[in-house]
């Protein structure tokens, strides 16, 4: 095997892309562009990408471009899920990403898949430009940068009151009756618009909210996007029907749709799809969840008897820290997972494996091995290590999420507009320099950061003012991202109508938490009940169903 396809991932059918001289994204490479004055081709992948191992097999195997591409460019491989800081800045349209790049890492031009013979010609078009045209380049790229500096501040906005309203007519005005989801195609699950239409269903007390995201899930479930021989979801279906998957499994679309399982009360759907995770992707030693399995078309169309006989398709075992906080998150509120990770070892192994791989007192969670933390994965951890305190595993949970709060102010935090930076500087190649504040990571930020301030029970505590203003930071995107700012609505929500319930009592917590989605439990009271919003506190209650009215009661009063 060569050296680079040790490093890189490259198709698991035969090809010659491990030929080209590829570089990681580093100084090196950049060094080598400058020096030798040619451009930069940065190739955007991802292992369980099917149209990147075409890529691999076609373009990259072609004696002419493999020729090319060594001669005239600097070539850069870079993973999607190693580098989604990255990916954020080059990504061209989709995956393989296609980028043409200056020396100094702006972009000259790009796309997705290219096949040979256009690949060929792009190759030497661009090169030749880029040797003659030097002057106009940089006349260009400064006018990029100039725009790419104001971004920031142009996504910040003022928390109005309709924001959660507006996102939420957006989510029902996209919903397909027919066939479940949203829009036509391709069809993705859009697991937070279907997370909102949940919990909105709660706090509105609206049943066709929720049942567009039953009829969504089981439309899914029942379709091609699942896989009814081995259990879980593929990616996302070509066709509005759900009936033709692109047959990839990832880690990070199932923690969203175990939850989404979780509070549509579907436990069939439930139990095979965890059943999938824990049998495919989970790694029996550590407790740790792999990323993603390969799509194999001709794999998945087999039976269960022709199943056995073949080899499954490749499972990439990198742990990726948020997306198993994610997980934890997802199973910790379900009943079946909940027991046993309450209970000694079972599940409770993802959240100790978890921080024991990737956590360092005072600096926060790496992103996987030998990889530095993005902002995503101290938000989801934070949040994580903040539900592991509300489910009884003990206050060392509640001191990681005052670290990790302290730490994302820290290294993520913008001190003069607020909100948080998608991760924490030092690699500043390229476009790296750039300043961006993703919708998603704020607005899960937010979320924790609430539960955080209530649990803390200090009004003097700054993490709701860091909540607020991380929602401000963001708050211009919504309107441009319509049912996309689903998670962004679930966290104002929060804002204003997040109830505390204190009580050691594991039946009246987990009765407070299927009452009310915004519910904190706060594990230091006794057996029984205290419920409160704001300062206003309710008299002790000592059944579940008292605890309900309490909630019903509370929120009322919020109202």
């Amino acid at each position: 095997m060569s050296e680079a396809a040790q490093e890189f991932h490259f198709s698991p059918r035969p090809n010659r892309a491990s030929e080209i001289n590829w570089h990681a994204w580093s100084p090196e490479a950049f060094d080598a562009a400058r020096q030798t004055r040619r451009p930069i081709l940065l190739s955007i992948s991802a292992v369980w990408c099917h149209w990147c191992h075409v890529m691999d097999e076609t373009t990259y195997s072609h004696p002419s471009v493999i020729e090319l591409i060594n001669r005239d460019y600097v070539p850069i491989r870079v993973d999607n899920d190693v580098r989604p800081d990255i990916n954020q800045r080059y990504n061209m349209g989709g995956w393989p990403t296609t980028a043409f790049l200056t020396a100094s890492g702006d972009i000259l031009t790009g796309g997705t898949y290219i096949p040979p013979d256009q690949m060929a010609g792009a190759l030497m078009q661009v090169s030749d430009y880029y040797r003659a045209n030097q002057t106009e380049i940089a006349s260009r790229v400064l006018d990029a940068r100039k725009r790419a500096a104001s971004g920031v501040a142009r996504s910040a906005g003022e928390l109005e009151g309709r924001l959660v309203d507006d996102i939420l007519d957006s989510v029902k005005a996209a919903y397909d009756p027919e066939y479940g989801g949203f829009g036509n195609a391709p069809k993705f699950p859009q697991t937070d618009a279907i997370l909102l239409l949940l919990e909105q269903s709660t706090i509105r007390s609206d049943e066709n909210l929720r049942r567009m995201a039953v009829h969504t899930l089981e439309k899914m479930v029942g379709g091609g996007t699942y896989d009814h021989v081995e259990g879980g979801f593929f990616r996302y279906s070509t066709t509005q029907d759900w009936s033709v998957p692109h047959f990839e499994k990832m880690l990070e679309d199932h923690a969203g749709l175990v939850y989404g399982l979780v509070l549509a009360g579907m436990p069939e759907a439930l139990e095979m799809t965890t059943g999938y995770l824990d049998r495919v992707l989970r790694d029996p030693k550590t407790g740790l969840y792999a990323g993603s399995q390969d799509a194999d078309e001709h794999y998945y169309s087999m039976d269960a008897e022709e199943r056995a006989r073949s080899t499954a398709p490749f499972v990439d075992r990198r742990v990726y820290t948020s997306w198993n906080a994610v997980l934890a998150i997802a199973y910790l509120s379900s009943p079946s997972h909940g027991e046993v990770a309450r209970s000694a070892g079972g599940g409770s192994k993802l959240l100790d494996s978890l921080f024991k791989h990737a956590y360092r007192k005072g600096e926060g969670m790496t992103h996987a091995e030998g990889i530095g933390g993005q902002l995503a994965d101290q938000v989801w951890s934070l949040w994580a290590s903040l539900r592991a305190y509300q489910h009884g595993f003990g206050q060392k949970w509640m001191d990681v999420a005052l670290d990790l709060a302290a730490h994302i102010e820290e290294r993520y935090g913008d001190p003069e507009l607020g909100g948080y930076l998608d991760h924490a500087g030092g690699d500043e190649l390229g476009r790296l320099g750039e300043r961006i504040k993703p919708l998603a990571e704020n607005s899960v930020a937010a979320m924790a950061l609430i539960e955080l301030d209530i649990l803390t029970g200090d009004p003097a505590s700054p993490y709701r003012e860091r909540a607020g203003r991380a929602l401000e930071s963001v708050a211009a995107l919504p309107r441009q991202y319509g049912l996309m700012a689903a998670v962004f609505a679930r966290a104002l929500d929060r804002l204003g109508h997040a109830i505390k319930v204190t009580t050691k009592n594991a039946e009246l917590a987990h009765a407070a938490l299927t009452a009310h989605p915004y519910a904190v439990v706060d594990p230091s009271g006794d057996e029984r009940a205290v419920v409160c919003v704001g300062t206003i506190c309710l008299a002790p209650v000592s059944s579940p169903d008292a605890v309900k009215e309490a909630i019903r009661e509370a929120s009322q009063t919020r109202a």
